[in-house]
């Protein structure tokens, strides 16, 4: 027999409301999706080499966050290479 224990985690309201809503919709004890959910992720991530994983998350810096937001609302004009690339995807397209 398994031995269980429980875990603590903060989340969401968002992620805890879609939890909620998938275990009614599916008679899903909530503890068995998280268990899986993590399950998953962790046979995923022994799975994948480390360079391929992306963190879904950034962390940045107030000046960094404001040159991000500068540069969305004030974009540069599109460098001679990515015109070519983007012209080259557009050709594959047609």
């Amino acid at each position: 027999m398994t031995d269980y224990v429980q875990i603590s985690a903060q989340i969401s309201e968002a992620a805890k409301r879609r939890l909620d809503q998938y275990a009614r919709e599916t008679g899903m004890k909530k503890s068995r999706v998280v268990e899986d959910a993590i399950n998953q992720h962790l046979d995923a991530l022994d799975e994948i080499p480390a360079e391929y994983i992306v963190p879904t998350r950034l962390v940045v810096s107030s000046e960094t966050w404001e040159t991000i937001v500068d540069q969305i609302e004030n974009p540069g004009e599109p460098t001679p290479a990515l015109r070519e690339l983007m012209s080259r995807g557009r050709a594959h397209q047609d």
